[in-house]
């Protein structure tokens, strides 16, 4: 039967440790949303405004397929949803105040006029598009801005931290962001921590072709939306401390963790390493309480959802019998392979490529191992994300590609999406 409410399951490295020895235990905290189906009718109000990159370098086919997007969106809304629509390039140009859906033909009719020309106000183009989202909140629904750009902030406001800074400060008024990276030329070193920032997500269009499909992805999960502001706070037991938190979540004022906005059907994976004390066997411990806290999107009310996690200590010769949990392995991989990602950026930044490609051999080496231990879909498809960014590593053709790759397949994985 489909879950009404968010829970939290906890799954232990293994099932029991080895006594009498201070020791780092892996905690991974799973956060099941509720399992609304599509056909429930259940499905949050929209308020989304696209902010269009139109500058010179968005000619041709990323523009056609820009704009097919554009109409994509228009197609999905209701006419309960609103849309509004700001066009830039040096100068910004609202094409469609913030509007009921109602007039889809005369929407897409306007898209279509759409021409690439120009530089790139990219914060001016966001900011504008964030003031028309503003004329009309949805009030329990979902004010969402869509940022398109191939290309750097050039004109107007570019420097990265002020933009993130309010990215974040839009989002605590109620307005995401989501941004959409075309190509190779855009700054993904702005677009990742501006959609972070913004509670939105952040995706990568390698090829203009999948601009509609990505759309698509956006949107459905939008709808599917059933808490956002959600934090996750971790209090540890007496003599146990919180060593490490693999996702690298950051933390707010209060010290919770800050966690991406809960999809119904789409459970969220957070790892957490625990250091605990020395036990006699037999002995039990409650190592930690987690605390979920989120926005519930239908009712808007808070809700706070509790889970601890428990030790239980027997001799080393038993607990080394014991099988490593499946899912905590595969989450383990996944995450350390995020980190490696990130140190391989790293080193790429600083020219030592040789450096960088022997990280990802590590990597590759690391994930077959973990396959060979718990086989799944998941390391499988990590496997071949590896294999192909060592491969696009040899061709230093490739470096942009590399690093967007990098970035993007990073994000995912910390976000368990």
């Amino acid at each position: 039967m489909d879950n009404k409410e968010t829970y939290l399951q906890i799954f232990m490295e293994k099932e029991r440790v080895a006594a009498y020895k201070e020791q780092t235990i892996d905690v991974l905290v799973r956060v099941v949303p509720p399992a609304v189906s599509a056909e429930s009718g259940e499905r949050p109000k929209l308020n989304i405004g696209i902010a269009l990159d139109r500058s010179g370098s968005m000619d041709g086919n990323k523009m056609r397929q820009a704009r097919e997007a554009a109409k994509y969106c228009v197609d999905e809304l209701l006419p309960t949803d609103t849309f509004s629509a700001v066009i830039f390039d040096g100068k910004v140009d609202v094409l469609f105040t913030n509007q009921p859906a109602t007039n889809k033909e005369m929407l897409k009719r306007g898209i279509d006029r759409i021409e690439a020309r120009g530089s790139t106000a990219l914060h001016q183009g966001w900011v504008q598009a964030g003031l028309q989202v503003s004329e009309r909140l949805s009030g329990g629904g979902i004010d969402r801005v869509l940022l398109i750009t191939d290309g750097q902030a050039n004109v107007g406001e570019t420097r990265t931290d002020r933009i993130v800074q309010q990215a974040k400060d839009l989002a605590e008024r109620g307005i995401s962001t989501s941004t959409i990276g075309i190509g190779r030329g855009f700054n993904e070193d702005l677009l990742l921590p501006m959609a972070e920032a913004g509670q939105g997500n952040a995706w990568f269009v390698e090829a203009p072709q999948d601009m509609v499909r990505i759309f698509e992805t956006e949107l459905k999960g939008l709808v599917a939306q059933v808490g956002h502001t959600v934090t996750l706070g971790i209090t540890p037991s007496p003599g146990v401390k919180v060593d490490d938190m693999l996702n690298d979540f950051e933390t707010d004022a209060s010290g919770g963790y800050i966690l991406p906005n809960l999809r119904a059907g789409s459970p969220l994976d957070v790892l957490v390493r625990l250091k605990i004390p020395a036990g006699e066997v037999g002995e039990a411990l409650s190592a930690a309480n987690f605390e979920l806290r989120y926005t519930e999107q239908a009712t808007q009310k808070p809700v706070t959802v509790t889970a601890m996690a428990e030790v239980a200590y027997d001799t080393a010769a038993a607990v080394a019998e014991l099988r490593t949990n499946d899912q905590v392995l595969t989450t383990v991989t996944l995450l350390t392979n995020a980190r490696a990602r990130k140190e391989a950026m790293e080193y790429m930044d600083e020219g030592e490529f040789d450096d960088a490609a022997s990280i990802l051999r590590m990597v590759a080496t690391a994930t077959d191992d973990a396959f060979a231990v718990t086989p799944s879909a998941e390391l499988e498809q990590e496997i071949e994300a590896v294999r192909d960014l060592n491969r696009l590593t040899a061709d230093r053709s490739n470096d942009m590609l590399t690093r967007k790759r990098m970035s993007y397949e990073r994000e995912l994985r910390r976000k368990s999406r």
